[in-house]
């Protein structure tokens, strides 16, 4: 015999399966991949941040050559190029003229951690690369959308988003940035726990190599990834034979020691397709990087069908070419503040012009 449900338990049940498909929203769901709402830095995320990184005010400072040592941590001095900055604004400006007004252009200048992990007394042993962004952001054309990664990125700069050995950021500092970019390409960010993190113990990167210091080399970094839960596809195009793509994974699962960074897209590359086949959208974007966005890419595969990552030093054909020919809605140009005030690395963002 079936019991009577009282309205008011009904109301109960109703909630109680609503908290519950709410539950099951995962990465690759439409909600996260269409959300056409602007996202919001500000609210809280699932992060893991029981590691703080904050510098010891307290420890000595020690230059040598373009690098400082303070305690067990080293940083990369910032130079700004006054000139350099100007011309990269005006040859990013050019590329979206090129493209045209059915191709959005995205650009993200993003700061080291010299930017952060200085002590205030310190301050003055390097350039100010807010000043350099703003300088670059204030003459870029109005039509290319800038995207703002520094202040979410200071919002959290005590904790683990920049290595300490190494002269680029960590998968949860290119997270805080991807934070950033679907603020202004408005889709919502997946939560960094929908995820499955991995790790890779024991890294010594660029800035020991430089240094041989026995307090860094006494305290190692971790390579942290998050593995995307997609049904995806990857091809890479090497140098040896860029007309010929090949199969590939997204990570390097065998990289470690120094080169650990290269778990991300297995190192630097000319061009890499991802194609993501759980795609609720057509949006086919183009990545323009150097290195800082091999461990900022995978968070974009589950709002686009498609992500064409293209390493400027690498690639020798005509990005105005490349997009025609795949159709892309939009361009996303990524490069930390000390490449887009090298001459040599902005010459190659020129070279895509040809």
């Amino acid at each position: 015999m079936n019991k009577k449900i009282k309205p008011s338990t009904r109301k109960i049940l109703a909630m109680c399966l609503v908290l519950i498909m709410g539950s099951q929203v995962v990465a690759c769901s439409n909600k996260d991949a269409e959300n056409s709402n602007a996202a919001d830095t500000n609210s809280e995320q699932k992060v893991d941040t029981s590691q703080n990184n904050k510098t010891d005010s307290n420890a000595t400072a020690e230059k040598s050559g373009s690098v400082i040592t303070i305690g067990n941590k080293a940083f990369e001095i910032f130079n700004e190029n006054k000139a350099g900055e100007k011309e990269y604004s005006q040859i990013i400006s050019e590329h979206k003229k090129a493209l045209g007004k059915d191709v959005q252009v995205y650009n993200m200048v993003v700061p080291t951690h010299v930017e952060f992990g200085l002590p205030e007394k310190y301050k003055d042993m390097s350039k100010s690369e807010k000043d350099s962004i703003d300088s670059i952001y204030k003459n870029m054309d109005k039509d290319v959308k800038t995207v703002d990664a520094y202040d979410n990125l200071k919002k959290h700069k005590d904790e683990y988003i920049y290595f300490n050995t190494d002269h680029h950021w960590t998968s949860l500092g290119a997270y805080y940035a991807y934070q950033s970019f679907a603020k202004e390409a408005g889709f919502k960010p997946a939560e960094l726990s929908n995820y499955d993190k991995y790790t890779k113990e024991g890294f010594l990167g660029t800035l020991y190599a430089q240094t041989q210091d026995s307090k860094i080399k006494n305290n190692p970094d971790k390579v942290d990834y998050y593995k995307i839960p997609c049904d995806y596809s990857v091809y890479r195009y090497e140098k040896e034979n860029p007309n010929k793509p090949l199969k590939t994974t997204l990570y390097a699962d065998y990289a470690k020691g120094s080169n650990a960074y290269s778990v991300f897209l297995h190192g630097d590359f000319p061009r890499i397709d991802i194609k993501n086949k759980d795609a609720k959208n057509n949006k086919k974007l183009v990545v323009v990087k150097e290195s800082y966005g091999n461990a900022f890419v995978p968070f974009l595969i589950p709002h686009y069908k498609e992500v064409i990552v293209i390493d400027s030093r690498h690639y020798k054909g005509s990005l105005e070419k490349l997009v025609k020919e795949n159709n892309a809605n939009e361009v996303l140009f990524i490069n930390n503040a000390f490449a887009a005030n090298t001459q040599k690395i902005v010459n190659t963002i020129k070279d895509l012009n040809k």
